[in-house]
């Protein structure tokens, strides 16, 4: 560290908490000129025979990945290596890249340029962060191919504990890095629900996004902090710095540290009314987290993982693999699987999808499965295979109306009558629960009780579609709040019902995971609220220093407030009044 020089701040998206001090090390690949190998080829199977080499030992470098992941990491990350070994296996795909050999008479080096990039770029103009992400997994597994055409290696060796400054990070740099010397990452690109994000909060390694494009200017060796509290990253640090970003981590640890440990205690208001806590996962590698975090059980389980990483509909057989892998890993406690939430801008191959003005408005949920229901019987069978347990559920998207309900109930039946026919073993009696995610849904709830066994709020798509808001539209993304008034009516109306009918009801969108929110669902009579595994320590924290009394005198000071502000600001007097230290709560 160089005290002479002049310290340089930069604003920073969290991707895994905590802070990281530490040298710079930057990450680059080679970087690979293509320009020169731009020139029709005159011997095509020389260049196709080059294409599936680099396939093969590419697949192989996978394998070997997976492996050591498995080693050091159990079977933690296991399936996020899956998807780009199924892509090198896809005859599909594969046969695109050779078309573009044989009829464009390309290298295979241009070849594997020209289709990975028009698929990144597909998944790149996607809406939808999840998608996004997926291109960074689609250019990571093009350089893999290339880097083989043309006989690169790549450096993962740290000399020291480093911050590691890359343009971006995928799950194999994760794992190729020695974890004893890897202190935080900072990359160019990525979001939350990148497989490398997720893997980093699995591990617990601090990570942020940046982009300024940081790893362009900045210098190994470098000193840094990355402070994935606050979202922000210090090169070059003021020794002040330094200190208060010590006695920020150590808060924070110390902090964090009491929350779990108290994380198992009952989580029970302060007038002894009891609240369940469960999870929102995607991934196998989540599951460790839920029981670290005291997760009571999983509210939402969503399956689009298995649907979205790969050019081709999971069979049932490998969806059977993976949801018993679930009930097994958390047998003694209930797992609410959500059918696959396909259509919109979440898209699935091998169905043809028409071409949509308005997603959002469009062809996805439950109207993918009525009218592709091929896709809803193979993972119907999957889930009543996987749920000799019992502790399963089935939870269906995107209701808006009690025929589509019905509809799907019948196709339910037609697998149950299946698998008694074909003798195969199946749980008859999972239960079965909607989505209340549409204004539609919220006001008619009445009608669905006797037809389901139990309903979960999505805040999120309730909150867009009541207030008329695209929250991925950033020229109006600050008209979305989902402590609007008019939502709030609607769960309290969907809870008054649920509690009347005795159906077990739970909210399970960002709102749930709000700290200061919790009041006002307690308020409006929610007892299961599901978040992201590494909030449930503080969600139970916030429930067990409030009382069901004050909850209810909050909800009625703000249920008639004309303007969702003033909730919020209701809601922010309540919080600091009665959560006890939360200026450290995360």
């Amino acid at each position: 560290m160089n005290k002479n020089k002049k310290q340089f701040e930069f604003d920073a998206l969290i991707l895994s908490p905590g802070i990281a001090m530490g040298p710079a090390f930057f990450f680059r690949r080679i970087a690979i000129d293509l320009e020169e190998y731009n020139y029709k080829v005159t011997d095509i199977e020389k260049e196709i025979n080059a294409f599936h080499k680099a396939c093969g030992s590419s697949k192989e470098n996978l394998i070997h990945t997976q492996q050591l992941s498995k080693k050091l990491y159990d079977d933690q990350f296991s399936d996020v290596f899956e998807s780009q070994i199924a892509i090198l296996e896809d005859t599909i795909f594969l046969q695109e890249i050779e078309n573009e050999i044989k009829k464009g008479k390309k290298s295979a080096a241009i070849a594997i340029n020209n289709i990975f990039k028009m698929k990144k770029e597909y998944f790149l103009n996607l809406d939808n962060e999840y998608f996004r992400d997926r291109a960074l997994d689609i250019a990571d597994l093009k350089q893999k191919l290339l880097h083989e055409i043309f006989g690169i290696g790549t450096d993962y060796q740290l000399s020291v504990p480093s911050i590691i400054f890359s343009e971006l990070l995928t799950p194999s740099d994760t794992v190729n890095f020695n974890r004893n010397l890897i202190l935080g990452f900072v990359t160019d690109t990525g979001g939350k629900t990148s497989h490398a994000s997720i893997m980093a909060k699995s591990l617990h390694i601090p990570s942020v996004v940046n982009s300024d494009n940081l790893s362009k200017i900045i210098m190994s060796g470098d000193y840094v902090i990355i402070d994935g509290y606050i979202g922000k990253i210090f090169v070059n640090p003021s020794q002040k710095t330094i200190d208060e970003c010590i006695v920020r981590k150590s808060k924070f640890e110390d902090h964090r540290a009491k929350l779990v440990k108290e994380t198992n205690l009952p989580c029970m208001t302060l007038d002894n009314e009891e609240v369940k806590i469960y999870a929102n996962v995607e991934f196998v590698d989540e599951l460790d987290e839920v029981k670290l975090n005291g997760g009571e059980g999983i509210g939402l389980f969503r399956t689009e993982g298995l649907f979205f990483e790969r050019d081709s509909i999971p069979t049932e057989e490998e969806q059977f693999v993976l949801y018993k892998k679930f009930a097994e890993k958390l047998k003694d406690i209930p797992i609410i699987l959500r059918t696959v939430d396909a259509g919109g801008d979440k898209l699935i191959k091998d169905i043809n999808q028409p071409q949509e003005n308005n997603p959002f408005l469009g062809w996805r949920g439950i109207r993918v499965y009525l009218d592709e229901p091929e896709i809803f019987i193979n993972q119907l069978r999957a889930i009543f295979r996987s749920n000799i347990n019992g502790n399963i559920k089935i939870l269906l998207p995107m209701i808006s109306c009690i025929r589509e309900l019905r509809q799907a109930k019948e196709i339910i039946e037609e697998v149950k009558n299946q698998l008694e026919k074909e003798k195969i073993q199946f749980n008859p009696k999972t239960e079965l629960g909607i989505m209340i995610e549409t204004p539609a849904a919220a006001m008619m709830a009445d009608i669905y009780m006797g037809e389901v066994d139990f309903l979960s709020i999505g805040t999120n798509d309730l909150t867009q579609y009541t207030l008329a808001v695209d929250r991925t539209n950033i020229k109006i993304a600050k008209l979305f709040n989902d402590m609007h008034p008019a939502v709030l009516k609607l769960i309290k109306n969907v809870v008054e019902i649920s509690d009347q009918n005795q159906k077990e009801i739970s909210v399970c969108g960002e709102l749930a995971g709000n700290p200061r929110a919790v009041a006002i669902l307690l308020g409006l009579g929610v007892r299961i609220l599901s978040v992201s595994p590494i909030l449930i320590p503080e969600i139970k924290k916030v429930i067990r220093s409030v009382s069901l009394t004050d909850c209810k005198k909050l909800v009625d000071s703000i249920l008639y407030c004309d303007d969702a502000f003033k909730v919020i600001e209701k809601a922010d007097r309540f919080f600091e009044d009665k959560i006890p230290n939360y200026e450290y709560l995360v």
